[in-house]
């Protein structure tokens, strides 16, 4: 069935997966085209971003598009301050979980063991490795790269060339910047920030921002 998508945002990372999803379709032949996006910012309903509409606000969107099944979304709204606060926006939808994309990039490698949940998106030239687990709605960024018997749970955001290490699981709603690195065997808790270039190599609870190398929290704003 020919896939259509609807990308909840319409700036950064939407913008970048519906690149990513065009790319897919024109280059690697894939089913699939972005009808446009689902954004609630007005001065954003009437211009032309990269060659998509805003097509109606985000809690219109399941609304207009549920009887047709080859619609799917994606939730592209993280924010590394505002994870939890998305998170239950995400929830507040009442968005089936099979109404949501789940797509990787053609230039990515997954080994065969891999397991994603619905509306996992993966972009370009990632390598995921084997026995992981990759939890709902969550976004990896290209250039990621995730070791073997990983589990991440859902609304995670991965960042451009993070690296997370082997046996290591990420609880609900991390936020891991460009470059950042997670040791092996390492327990994440719920919304944390791990932040760019930092290197992270002891297990932390939750809503800890982490920076550094070794990371090390800081005070919140």
């Amino acid at each position: 069935m020919h896939t259509k998508v609807v990308i909840f945002g319409a700036i950064g990372t939407a913008v970048s997966i519906a690149e990513q999803i065009w790319d897919a379709q024109s280059r690697f032949g894939m089913d699939i085209e972005v009808l446009g996006f689902a954004f609630d910012d007005p001065q954003y309903q009437s211009r032309d971003i990269n060659g998509w509409k805003v097509l109606c606000g985000t809690k219109e969107a399941y609304g207009k598009y549920i009887n047709d099944e080859s619609v799917k979304f994606v939730f592209a709204l993280y924010s590394a301050k505002k994870m939890e606060e998305r998170v239950n926006l995400l929830h507040s939808y009442g968005i089936p979980s099979d109404r949501f994309l789940t797509f990787v990039h053609p230039s990515s490698f997954l080994c065969k063991s891999v397991k994603l949940d619905n509306g996992v998106i993966i972009l370009s030239n990632c390598s995921i490795s084997s026995n992981t687990k990759i939890g709902s709605n969550t976004i990896i960024m290209p250039c990621a790269y995730i070791g073997h018997d990983v589990c991440i749970d859902e609304c995670n955001f991965i960042g451009p060339r993070s690296c997370i290490g082997s046996f290591s699981h990420l609880g609900v709603g991390n936020f891991t910047g460009i470059n950042s690195n997670i040791r092996t065997q390492k327990e994440i808790g719920k919304y944390n920030i791990i932040g760019m270039a930092s290197n992270l190599v002891k297990s932390i609870g939750d809503y800890n921002i982490m920076v550094g190398n070794p990371a090390k929290p800081i005070l919140k704003d």
